[in-house]
């Protein structure tokens, strides 16, 4: 392959990178402008995922042999799947705030474990208060969201998209510009 070849494939390595930021700055931006709207889109990508998943699922399930045993557990799961895709696409807001009730289970469960580990077994971590306060705040944060599941579902859009979304932008576009410069030092190297 020829220097050239190489500094081309580079120059359209480094705008992809840049474009990619754009891109990811533009939706962490509408994301954090919009978090109401964004949780409805998470929602029904989630059912649409759901849905073809389980379609998927029966699909293949449909294609065992004749003269095997049927696999009745995924038929199960891809027609319980299909119900709740079918749900979640009906009635957006009662998934979200059920998914964030599952969440805040996971926090609160989490949380006490977490808690509990720092109390009976403080000799297995090097610093089991901070063990125990990280708990702590998993078990208010998923209380918060329990009692109030519409908000939890919009800050956690905003943090885990909106947040994330607008950093790894940030991060692309400072790849792209570095992989720019690498680029620009190899013109350099080879006008020489």
């Amino acid at each position: 392959m020829a220097e050239t070849d190489i500094l081309e494939e580079t120059h359209m390595k480094w705008s992809s990178f840049v474009i990619r930021g754009i891109l990811a700055l533009i939706a962490g931006f509408l994301v954090l402008l919009w978090p109401g709207i964004a949780v409805l889109t998470v929602v029904i990508l989630f059912a649409v995922l759901l849905l073809i998943a389980s379609i998927q699922t029966l699909y293949l399930a449909s294609k065992v042999p004749k003269g095997l045993p049927q696999p009745v557990v995924p038929i199960v799961t891809a027609v319980f799947g299909l119900i709740l895709g079918i749900v979640a696409l009906i009635f957006p807001w009662i998934a979200a705030v059920t998914l964030t009730w599952l969440i805040a289970a996971l926090m609160i469960w989490m949380g006490f474990i977490e808690i509990a580990s720092a109390i009976f077994h403080p000799e297995f971590m090097k610093h089991p208060v901070l063990f125990g306060l990280s708990g702590a705040l998993g078990v208010i944060l998923g209380g918060i969201y329990i009692f109030y599941p519409g908000l939890g579902a919009q800050v956690l859009v905003m943090v885990y998209f909106g947040f994330f979304a607008f950093l790894y932008g940030i991060l692309s576009i400072a790849i792209g510009l570095e992989v720019r410069s690498e680029k620009k030092a190899m013109e350099k190297k080879a006008a020489a």
